[in-house]
């Protein structure tokens, strides 16, 4: 296929390929050429599935010719990070721990069934071209790994692709499939989604079944989207909920009028510490807004300014993390990674008494949650608060990059980055849009009426 004829989002290439202009097979082959000539430099899979994804693309195809059509995810090609199970297909989570073989709890690492959210998406028609590169154990935002090798920015390969959805992000944004899917504890999808210039989703906790999916810290974590443009998301949200919820409306088409909403600035929060140039884009972007008609409001937030504890984060994080691989650690913790070493170390110190009294804390902070909207419909603050920094940056430097997303990850809710500007350096700036509990109708069609009224293209703004 000619460069210029590829679609570029879901929804171009459903609309191909329902009109006979496209086919899945012809498509896959397209991704699978693109990924065995970038993916030694850039490093976004650990494993492809060149002869499943043919397979699925032709059984596909065959059922369309027939008559059979599954929905818009019919024969789309798409990317899982490596931590979310596939049956038959080795899911590292981007450890050595299961390459060496040392446990028999978790040997070979090849699970016999796919994980709840696969099974959704093989179902709708999706058609999985490989599993992604991630940072071990979904626990570093940098999007490096010692192991399976770092993933490189799209837009400067010396710069960090942000963690620990890497691969899945850095595989949108080189076209390399149409969706990618990610997994968002403390701003997995986030991260990446912003220093990578696409659209992720952090789902609100709970909407979505992490069965299946390895776990990191299961209080906050949750699985999630990463894609081109804001209109593909909500055909991924339909396509795994509208089978199972009578409650949860069809999101595509999303609506574009935000005529009154309210789009929160938080006090001393929202441009507090950062870089100049984020600033400028977040300030063009709210501009933006008012002239579709949205209201700009300044809110106070205690909890935001003061009053969220981190330690209480880290306590319950560190404490599940520890949990679910303690016996390992206890055995053999230079099986690990430094960052995965010291995050487990922190967390065998860690008592149940201490746990529990954080998840007590933890739980009476929901209260916070009507708080934030009880003046505003959405709140909008930067993704990060700097753009992505070179690979081998002082690691304080990525946790200094996570506080627009630690409250809100905290809470439980949901949240979406997507693409604003670019820094003088070409590298792309993220715009994040949070909402209430299960108001992701409403981030979506806020997100998707900013993202027509700019102009998108190649995955980014420019």
């Amino acid at each position: 296929m000619e460069a210029d004829s590829i679609p570029k989002t879901i929804a171009q290439a459903s609309q191909q390929m329902r009109s006979g202009l496209l086919t899945s097979k012809t498509l896959v082959k397209h991704y699978l050429e693109g990924i065995q000539k970038l993916n030694p430099t850039l490093n976004a899979f650990i494993t492809v599935m060149e002869q499943e994804s043919l397979e699925t693309a032709t059984k596909l195809d065959f059922e369309r010719s027939n008559g059979q059509e599954r929905g818009v995810m019919h024969g789309i090609p798409i990317a899982i990070k490596d931590n979310i199970d596939t049956a038959g297909v080795k899911t590292t989570v981007g450890s050595q721990l299961f390459s060496e073989l040392t446990s028999q709890r978790w040997r070979d690492r090849i699970p016999l069934s796919d994980s709840v959210i696969v099974q959704k998406l093989k179902a709708a028609g999706a058609v999985i071209l490989g599993k992604t590169n991630l940072s071990e154990f979904a626990a570093d935002l940098s999007g490096n790994n010692l192991f399976y090798g770092h993933t490189c920015n799209v837009w400067n390969r010396n710069h960090s692709s942000g963690g620990s959805s890497s691969g899945s992000a850095t595989a949108i944004a080189a076209h390399l499939c149409l969706a990618g899917i990610g997994t968002d504890t403390g701003g997995s999808i986030r991260v990446p989604a912003s220093w990578s210039g696409v659209v992720g989703l952090r789902p609100t906790h709970g909407l979505l079944s992490n069965d299946g999916i390895f776990p990191r810290t299961p209080s906050f974590d949750t699985v999630g989207f990463l894609t081109n443009c804001v209109e593909d998301i909500a055909i991924l949200l339909d396509a795994v909920l509208l089978p199972i919820s009578t409650n949860f409306k069809q999101l595509y088409p999303l609506p574009t009028n935000i005529n009154g909403l309210k789009l929160g600035i938080i006090s001393n929060y929202t441009f507090r510490g950062i870089e100049e140039e984020v600033a400028l884009a977040i300030y063009k972007a709210i501009s933006i807004f008012k002239q579709l008609g949205a209201e700009i409001v300044t809110i106070n937030s205690p909890f935001l300014v003061e009053e969220f504890d981190q330690v209480t984060y880290s306590t319950i994080a560190l404490y599940e993390f520890h949990q679910v691989l303690q016996a390992e650690y206890a055995t053999n913790p230079n099986i690990f990674g430094a960052k995965v070493q010291s995050d487990l170390s922190k967390g065998v110190k860690i008592s149940c008494h201490s746990y529990k009294k954080a998840k007590e804390k933890w739980e009476r902070c929901f209260l916070q949650r009507q708080k934030l909207f009880q003046q505003v419909d959405i709140l909008v603050t930067p993704t990060t608060p700097m753009v992505a920094p070179l690979i081998n940056v002082d690691a304080k430097i990525y946790q200094l990059n996570r506080r627009f997303m630690l409250p809100f990850s905290f809470l439980g809710l949901p949240a979406i980055s997507l693409p604003c500007g670019r820094s003088s350096q070409g590298l792309p700036i993220g715009l994040q849009l949070v909402g209430n509990s299960y108001t992701e109708a409403l981030i979506l069609r806020v997100a998707f009426t900013f993202q027509l009224a700019t102009t998108f293209s190649e995955g980014s703004l420019l």
